[in-house]
C-alpha cells in the first residue's frame, strides 16, 4: 500500500522503473519529464538508443486501486529481491520503493564528504 501522503503525487496512475537498487516510481506527468529528458540525451549522443530503448522498455504503468494499492512488476520485484520489508522514500520529483534491506545498507554508504560538499554549494 502506498502511503497516504505519496499518493496524490501518482494520483490514478504512474510509472515504474528499477533504478540502481530500488523501484523509481513517478506521476505521469513526472515521467514525462523525465522521459523527454532521456530523449534529448539520445537526440544529443549523450546515451546510446540501446539504453534509452532499455530504459524505456522497463517502464511499466501502474494505477492505485481504491485502497491505494499498486501491484509491482514481478520481474523488478524478483530482480530486486524484494521481501516482505519494504522502504517508501519520497524523493523531490519521485518515490522510490525499496528493499529494507538495500536501503539500509544504502543509508550506511559513508557518504558525508560528498553530501558536505553538496550542502555547502546549495550555501545551507
Amino acid at each position: 500500500m502506498l502511503p497516504a501522503p505519496f499518493r496524490a503525487s501518482v494520483a490514478e496512475r504512474g510509472y515504474v522503473t528499477r533504478l540502481d537498487n530500488c523501484i523509481g516510481l513517478w506521476s505521469h506527468e513526472g515521467f514525462q519529464e523525465v522521459a523527454e529528458k532521456w530523449k534529448a540525451q539520445r537526440d544529443d549522443k549523450q546515451i546510446s538508443n540501446s539504453v534509452f530503448r532499455k530504459f524505456m522498455t522497463s517502464v511499466n504503468e501502474v494505477k492505485l486501486d481504491s485502497a491505494g494499492r499498486i501491484t509491482l512488476p514481478r520481474q523488478l520485484l524478483e530482480e530486486l529481491e524484494f521481501d516482505s520489508n519494504v522502504v517508501v522514500s519520497g524523493l523531490f520529483d519521485r518515490v522510490e520503493i525499496w528493499p529494507a534491506e538495500k536501503y539500509a545498507a544504502d543509508q550506511n554508504d559513508d557518504i558525508g564528504d560528498e553530501l558536505a560538499d553538496a550542502i555547502n554549494r546549495l550555501g545551507l
